[in-house]
């Protein structure tokens, strides 16, 4: 059989084009169409703008926020964001996110994408959450 083949069927006002897929191509499409887009954020070592970042780009599948952390002394991610904004499902392109407290010049920052309601974030096709760090100058 083809990889693909196509059979066209008349239609009152229109031509119907029906394809041929062999199974294993219907399934693979299937799931790849229940995955969906993932997450994404990027943010760059930057300056502060005033009390801001600025992340890069986002996309969010569905309504949720972009958290701000802070590293702590021992350089891992803090427990409270100092930044948050709430964003709707979709692309989003240089995104100010206030800061307070403001952090450092060299402080590790985390820009997290989290559910709306919550602070559960939003997870990579490798079940990672999705996030960057960055670095303020």
């Amino acid at each position: 059989m083809p990889l693909l083949s196509a059979t066209t069927f008349p239609f009152p006002g229109r031509t119907l084009v029906a394809l041929a897929l062999p199974a294993g191509m219907l399934v693979t499409l299937g799931a790849l169409a229940a995955i969906g887009t993932p997450p994404v954020v990027i943010a760059m070592n930057q300056k502060l703008k005033g009390d801001d970042v600025s992340i890069d780009y986002a996309f969010l599948p569905k309504d949720g926020t972009i958290a701000i952390f802070a590293g702590d002394t021992r350089g891992h991610m803090g427990k409270e964001p100092i930044g948050l904004v709430r964003l709707t499902a979709g692309d989003h392109y240089n995104v100010d996110v206030a800061l307070s407290p403001l952090p450092k010049s060299g402080t590790k920052l985390w820009a997290v994408l989290e559910r709306a309601g919550g602070t559960q974030p939003f997870t990579t096709l490798d079940g990672e959450p999705a996030e960057q760090t960055f670095k303020t100058l």
